[in-house]
């Protein structure tokens, strides 16, 4: 009875601890801004797709491709989040900016940053086109 008693104990203690376990150490968590890169991307501060376009095309031009990959990814999402005509909610979006910024993203990948610059470009001339 008694090491059943010490068991539940335990088990309480446990539970008691875990949502301060899984918060983790203060200003080290990409979920409240710990990550360097999305600090970056949050101080850019742009808000629309063509914005956060431009200045991820900037960055692959400097060299800072995590940056670039952040900004797309950012872009990306605002994208594919858009007000959408009754009846097409269900169809994916796979080609315009949307495919050039997953083309970006793969050369970002594979560290070309010409190939990166130049499919940001085209994913941004293609987004303004469809007023994203």
């Amino acid at each position: 009875m008694r090491k059943h008693a010490i068991r539940l104990a335990i088990l309480g203690v446990g539970l008691a601890a875990m949502p301060a376990l899984a918060q983790g150490v203060p200003g080290n968590s990409p979920l409240n801004g710990g990550d360097r890169v999305a600090a970056q991307a949050d101080r850019v501060g742009a808000q629309q797709v063509d914005a956060l376009l431009v200045q991820a095309e900037q960055a692959a031009r400097q060299g800072r491709l995590p940056l670039a990959n952040e900004l797309l990814e950012r872009a990306e999402t605002l994208a594919l989040t858009r007000s959408t005509i009754a009846g097409t909610e269900t169809t994916p979006m796979r080609d315009g900016p949307v495919a050039r910024m997953a083309e970006a993203r793969a050369a970002i990948a594979r560290r070309d940053r010409a190939a990166a610059a130049t499919l940001i470009a085209e994913a941004a001339s293609l987004s303004r086109a469809q007023g994203l």
